[in-house]
């Protein structure tokens, strides 16, 4: 003869799953509602941030520039911040770079001073004639030009390299850092 043990019965069975079905989805409602009020928060403190960072009471929390949006793309997740410079009024875009300021790209002086010009020679009795030219002004090497060559091997006037420099430091022809 077959006893039943205390095994639960069928239908005691899908109550049970069916009560914890609902037990874990309230519980997964309330922390999504937990996560989505800590997005907004976060959200209005870094518009607040953005704000004072960039020194522009006049912006106004709701305002496009500063409103957090859920990324629909790609564009829109690689950016970090909440600012778009494409929705910014001209007054917003200098209060902006007035906050950020300029990187320099370049090489200070006291590195370009290490490459040691040198004057061009051209023997006036050469038979080659002298094709080369300065890829930055596009004017010819002329005799007793100084000239800086730089470790790429690439030559080019004093004056124009040293100009280059002060704003990108590779080199024009090859792009490859002067000292990097």
């Amino acid at each position: 003869m077959w006893v039943r043990s205390s095994m639960a019965t069928p239908n005691t069975y899908s109550v049970h799953i069916s009560s914890e079905t609902h037990r874990i989805e309230a519980w997964l409602a309330s922390d999504e509602a937990l996560a989505r009020q800590l997005q907004e928060e976060e959200n209005a403190h870094d518009a607040i941030a953005t704000r004072e960072f960039a020194g522009n009471a006049s912006l106004e929390p709701s305002s496009p520039a500063v409103e957090y949006r859920p990324p629909n793309n790609a564009a829109q997740v690689a950016m970090e911040d909440n600012v778009d410079p494409d929705n910014m009024s001209y007054e917003q875009l200098q209060a902006l770079g007035e906050a950020v300021g300029n990187q320099s790209r370049g090489l200070s002086d006291d590195l370009i001073c290490y490459l040691v010009p040198f004057k061009n020679k051209c023997s006036f009795f050469s038979r080659k004639k002298n094709d080369e030219e300065c890829v930055i002004c596009k004017s010819t090497y002329k005799s007793r030009q100084k000239l800086i060559r730089l470790p790429c091997s690439h030559c080019y006037h004093a004056d124009c390299i040293t100009r280059w420099l002060k704003i990108n430091k590779a080199c024009p022809v090859c792009n490859e850092e002067v000292f990097g």
